[in-house]
């Protein structure tokens, strides 16, 4: 499978657990502590291309050569079940869920959010919604979902490295458009504000994903004058209530 963090690492345990050899393609640009992790988890990896897109070719090429299972990280809808259970995660720690207002989940190739919503727009509360975060290097989701149809990024920004896709995957387009996702946006700038904030309260090293989903909360916050959140599974949830000038 090919993949730049958390997936590679769950393909890995899993593969441990199971004692089924695992090999994982990676860009060459992935972080040293990324790579290692999966190593210590035994599977073992492939550095290959200057990103996401080309570490995926590669992957699809080593797996028809050596006649092994392609694990596709998002765009398969089994793939998109299982990340859906970061949404009933949430929804089962959080006293009162069914009053949560908005969930604020990263989007490179749409797995995530598109399982997420899946759930919580059958299970969750009729008030809650999914909103889905990019950087504004890295838009391909909002892109696809204004054009009506997928669209390929011509670069992607390699800051966000977990969601760092030039196109999304076609399962995770189909459900974000037949669901109407709201897309939201930060830059650079609003990423590396939130991750010094943090690491400035709390001495926690946030990967740009998370830290652009906090800049978006703090923001969304603001402007709507929110008094409550949570943050269980890494992704922003919020409770919130209009209140007068």
């Amino acid at each position: 499978m090919f993949d730049l963090g958390n997936h590679a690492q769950g393909v890995a345990l899993s593969g441990r657990h199971l004692m089924i050899p695992c090999v994982i393609v990676m860009p060459k640009g992935t972080p040293s502590i990324k790579v290692r992790n999966v190593e210590r988890l035994g599977a073992t990896v492939v550095l290959h291309g200057v990103d996401f897109d080309e570490a995926k070719i590669e992957c699809a090429r080593l797996a028809q050569e050596k006649d092994l299972i392609f694990v596709p990280p998002y765009d398969d809808p089994l793939v998109i079940a299982g990340q859906g259970t970061v949404g009933m995660e949430i929804l089962k720690q959080i006293p009162e869920s069914q009053t949560l207002d908005r969930i604020f989940a990263s989007v490179g190739g749409g797995g995530l959010v598109a399982g997420m919503s899946e759930y919580i727009s059958r299970i969750g509360g009729p008030g809650t919604k999914i909103i889905g975060v990019e950087t504004f290097d890295g838009d391909a989701m909002q892109k696809s979902l204004a054009h009506g149809a997928r669209v390929t990024l011509d670069e992607v920004g390699p800051f966000s490295d977990g969601t760092a896709v030039k196109i999304v995957g076609e399962e995770p387009f189909r459900i974000c458009k037949e669901l109407s996702m709201e897309i939201i946006k930060a830059d650079n700038d609003e990423i590396c504000a939130a991750i010094k904030d943090i690491f400035e309260g709390k001495p926690i090293n946030l990967s740009g994903n998370i830290a652009r989903l906090i800049y978006i909360y703090i923001r969304y916050k603001v402007r709507h004058r929110a008094c409550r959140c949570t943050r269980p599974c890494g992704v922003e949830t919020l409770h919130y209530r209009e209140q007068p000038a």
